[in-house]
């Protein structure tokens, strides 16, 4: 399994459109036979791919059938995941940071404490530059505003803020 894990990770560092990549995902999903714990890492391996523009592709893993938000894990190996593609995450445009504070909300519906824990991944926004910085700072207050929001991610939001 380590060797084919470790080959998935290289051919999806090919271009999206590749047929290579494109066989090397079919084939890795398809010997995964829906084991939860190679499914994980099949999502895991794309969410970090450190490719300018992967955040549609991460998008469209959301919608894909063995993809289950209420999953704390499968939410972990995708979403998570892709907090750590600097590249994405912290893409110039804000899309990765817009992208997350969406789950954020989404998953403080279904799992707090999950929820909590992601939105973690803001509270380095003073450490960034002033642009990048002010995007997270918007998103924690965009979070902060939220009717509802649980105690769990509220306390994370707060400190974050201070």
């Amino acid at each position: 399994m380590s060797d084919s894990i470790s080959a998935l990770g290289a051919l999806v560092s090919l271009p999206l459109d590749s047929p290579e990549r494109k066989a090397a995902l079919s084939t890795f999903y398809d010997n995964a036979n829906g084991d939860p714990l190679v499914l994980n890492k099949w999502f895991a391996i794309q969410a970090t791919v450190d490719k300018p523009g992967i955040l549609p592709s991460v998008i469209a893993l959301k919608q894909h059938k063995d993809f289950t938000i209420s999953n704390p894990n499968r939410a972990r190996s995708l979403i998570s995941m892709f907090t750590a593609n600097t590249q994405n995450f912290h893409a110039i445009d804000g899309s990765g940071y817009q992208f997350i504070s969406d789950c954020v909300l989404e998953l403080d519906k279904i799992n707090p404490q999950v929820a909590s824990r992601l939105v973690g991944c803001f509270s380095s926004w003073r450490k960034l530059e002033q642009v990048r910085g002010n995007m997270m700072k918007q998103q924690l207050e965009r979070i902060l505003g939220e009717k509802g929001l649980s105690k769990d991610t509220f306390e994370i939001v707060s400190r974050s803020l201070k």
